[in-house]
C-alpha cells in the first residue's frame, strides 16, 4: 500500500516510502564530451560529499539537460528504473541525476527505505534537494557543451522537488508526474493511510515541527524530513514563475491522491494563471498501470516527450541562454566548496 507521495509498505511496523522522484539533471563543467556517463562530487559546507552523474546523448555537439528528481528511497538515481524511463522525454538532452544527501552513486542497499545510512537519515530532506540540484546547476553554467535549455522531471517526491526548484532555475519546462502538489502534506498524507494511521497525523507532525532535529523518525522518515514538507503547498512555488508546467496525475494514485493534483489545478485557474497543462488518467495508479494490471508508462512518456518538444520549440536554445543570466551569473564563490570531478 502507498502513502501520499509516499511509497508505503509493511514489514513488522508500518514503514512510509517517499514517492518517486524525478532525478536531476546537472552537466559537470570539465567533463569530456563523448563518455557515456560522468560522475561528479564536491563537498558540501558541512562536509559531506554531494554526488551527481551525467548521462551524456550518443551524438556529439551540444545538448540541453534534463533534470531528473527521483522519488522515495536511498537508491541512488541511476539505479531506479522510474528514472532511466523518464530520460524518455528528452531524449537527445543530457540527462542529470542529483543524489540525495547520504546517497553515492555506487551505493546498492537491500532495501532502499530501511538499509539507509545515517548520514541520510540525518540529512535528507526536499529542502536540501532543491539546494544541493541548485547549487550543481549553478556550477555547470557556461559548460561548452551545454546549449541553455533546460527541462526539469520529478515524480513522486521529485515533484515537490522540481516545484520549489523552478523559480530558483528558470526552466524551459516542468513536467511533475504523480505527484499531486496542491495541499499541504498534512492534509493528502490523511487521504491515503489507514484510518488507525489518520489518527495520528497531528500529533506526530506537531512533535516533528517542535523537535526538527531531533533523532526521533515516523513511518520511516525522519523528523527533519517531516518538519520540512509538513505545511508547504508546493503549486505555490510554481504559481510565481512563468515555466510551462505538465501536471501528469493517476486517478487512482495512493500515494499522491488525485484531489491534491486537482487542488493544483485548481489554483492555477483560482489565480488566472495560464501555462498549466493537466492530464489525468482516471484509470491509472502512481506508476501509470490499470485496473488490469497492463502499464501505460511507455505511452504516457511518450506524450510527454511530444509536450516537451512542442515547448522546447516555442523557446530555442539561444533564448533559453539569455533568459537565465540572473542564475547563471550569479557568482560562484557564493557557493560552498568547489567542484572536484574525482
Amino acid at each position: 500500500m502507498r502513502l501520499n507521495h509516499h511509497n508505503v509498505h509493511a514489514a513488522g511496523n508500518m514503514r512510509w516510502r517517499k514517492p518517486v522522484a524525478v532525478v536531476a539533471t546537472i552537466l559537470l563543467a570539465g567533463a569530456a564530451w563523448g563518455a557515456s556517463t560522468t560522475n561528479g562530487n564536491k563537498l558540501r559546507a558541512d562536509g559531506t560529499r554531494l554526488h551527481w552523474s551525467l548521462n551524456h546523448p550518443a551524438a556529439a555537439g551540444s545538448s540541453g539537460l534534463l533534470l531528473v528528481a527521483q522519488g522515495s528511497g536511498c537508491q541512488p538515481a541511476l539505479a531506479s528504473a522510474a528514472v532511466q524511463a523518464a530520460h524518455a522525454v528528452a531524449p537527445r538532452f543530457t540527462l542529470l541525476t542529483v543524489e540525495k544527501y547520504g546517497v553515492s552513486p555506487n551505493d546498492r542497499p537491500a532495501d532502499a527505505m530501511a538499509d539507509c545510512t545515517s548520514d541520510y537519515r540525518h540529512g535528507h530532506t526536499v529542502s536540501q534537494r532543491v539546494a544541493d540540484a541548485r547549487e550543481v546547476l549553478q556550477a555547470l553554467c557556461g559548460a561548452p557543451w551545454w546549449n541553455g535549455q533546460l527541462v526539469l522531471f520529478g515524480g513522486s517526491e521529485g515533484g515537490a522537488v522540481v516545484a520549489q526548484l523552478t523559480p530558483l532555475v528558470q526552466p524551459d519546462a516542468v513536467v511533475v508526474y504523480s505527484s499531486g502538489l496542491g495541499e499541504p502534506l498534512s492534509d493528502s498524507l490523511k487521504r491515503v493511510v489507514p484510518p488507525q494511521v489518520a489518527q495520528q497525523v497531528d500529533t506526530m507532525l506537531a512533535q516533528a515541527r517542535q523537535d526538527p532535529n531531533g533523532e526521533r523518525s515516523w513511518g520511516g522518515n525522519s523528523f527533519r524530513w517531516w518538519a520540512d514538507v509538513a505545511d508547504r503547498v508546493p503549486v505555490r512555488a510554481l504559481l510565481t514563475t512563468s515555466a510551462p508546467v505538465l501536471l501528469v496525475q493517476g486517478g487512482r494514485d495512493a500515494s499522491a491522491p488525485v484531489a491534491s493534483a486537482r487542488l493544483a489545478r485548481d489554483a492555477y485557474q483560482a489565480a488566472g494563471k495560464g501555462g498549466l497543462t493537466y492530464w489525468e488518467y482516471p484509470d491509472h495508479d502512481h506508476f501509470m498501470v490499470d485496473t488490469h494490471g497492463t502499464s501505460h508508462r511507455t505511452t504516457v512518456m511518450a506524450r510527454i516527450a511530444d509536450w516537451v518538444a512542442a515547448q522546447l520549440r516555442e523557446r530555442p536554445a539561444q533564448e533559453a541562454t539569455a533568459a537565465r543570466p540572473g542564475f547563471c551569473n550569479a557568482p560562484l564563490s557564493a557557493l560552498t566548496g568547489s567542484i572536484d570531478p574525482t
